[in-house]
């Protein structure tokens, strides 16, 4: 559904099953599925990440900020956050708001130091350009999603090791 959780017969499961990842098939309300890329994911991920941290009840439709009622504040359980809780309060999510995919473009490589990419924000396109400068944009992507400093390194080194001396063919 809206929030990322899956399908169940049985809706006392309701919540239990997150679908994450880009084989999971998600309608945003337009009857087309979302495409199953890493763009997707990687939003989707961030999205439910965010809804558990802030200990949004999934069991609800929609999930609702766990122990609003101040009589039931004694069933909440040991991860609740009353300051975190009034934060979200304050800023106006009682509920969960439905996950929504922001469409950023694509970036492909196509071989040969050349690449195509096409740069948008949500569906306005800001730039679609092929070539060697799309490539420059596809591995400066590549780099900064990286999450370490040392991958970053150690994939810049590669990078440079192959331009320097190829590929290495010894273990075809």
């Amino acid at each position: 559904d809206q929030w990322m959780r899956a399908p169940v017969n049985d809706t006392a499961l309701l919540g239990s099953v997150i679908v994450l990842g880009d084989a999971a098939a998600y309608d945003e309300g337009d009857g087309e599925l979302l495409p199953a890329t890493a763009q997707v994911a990687g939003q989707a991920g961030a999205y439910v990440a965010r809804i558990l941290s802030r200990g949004f009840d999934l069991e609800t439709t929609p999930p609702l900020l766990p122990c609003i009622d101040p009589d039931l504040q004694d069933t909440c359980d040991v991860f609740y956050d009353p300051q975190l809780t009034r934060w979200l309060q304050f800023r106006g999510l009682d509920f969960s708001p439905p996950f929504k995919f922001l469409n950023l473009g694509m970036l492909a490589y196509t071989g040969g130091g050349e690449a195509l990419s096409q740069v948008q924000i949500g569906d306005v396109p800001l730039l679609s350009i092929g070539g060697s400068v799309s490539y420059l944009l596809w591995r400066s992507v590549y780099l900064m999603k990286q999450v370490a400093t040392r991958n970053r390194v150690l994939v810049t080194f590669d990078w440079w090791k192959s331009q320097l001396f190829g590929r290495d063919i010894t273990r075809l």
